[in-house]
């Protein structure tokens, strides 16, 4: 089966009411952003996953692919609207028409 060409476009990107109303705009942002970067070394997967952890003073983001093997992990200030983040898991899918970003309860 061939891969097809993930693009990401910033023209055609969705999220789900889970995401509205679970994530902070500033991190579905940084999120996109971070896709971004991968999609410019033209080393991206159809699938995007990203992992919250709260720590004591810090939320510990891991942002990772499958294929090409990605993973990196970001520490970002916590703020009191971070918190409910703690262990959700959101994955952001490409099927070449749009992109969308979705909570992993509501696949």
């Amino acid at each position: 089966m061939m891969k097809h060409k993930c693009t990401f476009s910033r023209s055609t990107r969705y999220l789900t009411r889970g995401i509205s109303e679970t994530v902070p705009l500033e991190i579905q942002i940084f999120m996109w952003s971070e896709i971004d970067k991968v999609v410019v070394a033209e080393q991206v997967d159809y699938l995007q996953v990203f992992e919250f952890k709260v720590k004591e003073n810090h939320i510990e983001i891991e942002h990772r692919q499958e294929d090409p093997a990605y993973k990196k992990v970001h520490k970002v200030k916590k703020l009191n609207d971070y918190i409910s983040l703690d262990q959700i898991k959101v994955f952001v899918i490409d099927d070449i028409d749009h992109s969308t970003m979705l909570l992993s309860s509501e696949y």
